[in-house]
């Protein structure tokens, strides 16, 4: 099983950084991780995504030129992301969906890096962590969704498409 996990890990980074160092580019990637911290009792996230590929999506969406991480960025691009996200990315613990926020976002190359917390999270409570994630699912029939779990020691990854957008960590 951990062979399989750092395979994940190896995989995800490796076409991630392949493809940030591109003008253009022909897979369909995010990479999103998610850490419990017993300090915050929170779960805390980066969620890593391509920005034509946003721009894409907020165009098509919204009707908007959304020009991500540039001075040209449109006011309500990070409005209309939110609400997406809203739809698309979900964490539920034990079978109850999870309120999150987007703290803030940064530009890593051709990469937005959203940060991303949800409060109130206690460990003794949850005994399993579903993690449904669509993210451009419904605009690229390509795209896949790389998520890597690490709650109590515990490290679970998941590969997401279109036809699979969830998976679950049940919790010992």
């Amino acid at each position: 099983m951990r062979c399989r996990y750092v395979k994940f890990i190896i995989l995800g980074c490796f076409f991630l950084c392949l493809l940030s160092w591109s003008g253009t580019h022909k897979f369909y990637l995010s990479v999103t991780q998610v850490n419990y911290s017993e300090k915050e009792h929170s779960l805390q996230m980066t969620s890593r995504l391509f920005i034509d590929d946003l721009n894409s999506l907020i165009l098509e969406r919204y009707s908007i030129d959304a020009h991500f991480e540039t001075k040209d960025q449109h006011p309500l691009a990070m409005q209309y992301l939110e609400v997406y996200f809203q739809k698309k990315f979900k964490l539920i613990i034990n079978g109850k969906a999870l309120e999150y926020q987007i703290l803030g976002q940064k530009r890593d190359t051709d990469v937005v890096v959203f940060f991303i917390e949800a409060k109130d999270v206690y460990l003794n409570d949850i005994y399993e962590l579903e993690v449904y994630n669509a993210l451009l699912t419904d605009l690229f029939d390509e795209q896949q969704n790389v998520v890597h779990l690490k709650i109590n020691n515990q490290k679970k990854s998941f590969l997401l498409m279109k036809d699979k957008p969830s998976g679950l960590l049940k919790l010992d």
